[in-house]
């Protein structure tokens, strides 16, 4: 059992870092359609980087069934297992999110700045739309995490556990900002 659990671990760590890779190159094309757009040019990556994110949402679908394995298992190394994946999770929120309000919108950067009251009201496009639901999707599984997180029975299970929940709670924080702003 010991031993089909530390291969899951290794899976884990090799899938991991292809996932980062995956979410490198997204972040790159992003980056450089967002300075197209801004110096008033079309952007040109916009189909490579939508199929780098859900190539890279797909894997880190794949890589939670592995870690609720782990976990389910209680592998020593099952919550490090999960904030890496968790940040990966993280990070593709955070590309998408800039994917969305940068390059599908149309929109250069300067008008995600301008606030509420002033911005013209618009009808919800599919990308908006899109990406409302990819919010919505984010909130409802975090609020499902936290309804099912276990607190232990031990000091270092429950110190565990309150690192994770803080992890959350910090996400929680930025996500608010982005909202905000």
């Amino acid at each position: 059992r010991l031993e089909r659990l530390q291969r899951i671990v290794s899976k884990l760590q090799m899938e991991s870092g292809l996932c980062e890779e995956q979410l490198n190159q997204a972040d790159t094309l992003l980056q450089s359609d967002v300075r197209l757009l801004n110096a008033g040019k079309p952007p040109q990556k916009a189909a490579e980087i939508e199929r780098d994110l859900d190539k890279a949402d797909a894997m880190i679908r794949l890589l939670f069934n592995d870690v609720q394995t782990l976990k389910d298992g209680r592998h020593p190394q099952g919550e490090q297992m999960y904030r890496r994946v968790y940040r990966l999770h993280e990070r593709l929120v955070a590309i998408r999110t800039e994917y969305n309000l940068r390059l599908k919108s149309g929109a250069p950067a300067a008008v995600v700045t301008v606030p509420l009251g002033q911005r013209p009201r618009q009808e919800l496009d599919e990308a908006t739309l899109r990406y409302l639901q990819d919010l919505l999707a984010w909130v409802e599984e975090n609020q499902r995490r936290l309804g099912a997180a276990e607190w232990g029975m031990d000091l270092p299970t429950v110190e565990s556990h309150l690192g994770s929940h803080r992890g959350l709670h910090h996400s929680i924080e930025e996500f608010r900002a982005k909202i905000e702003r």
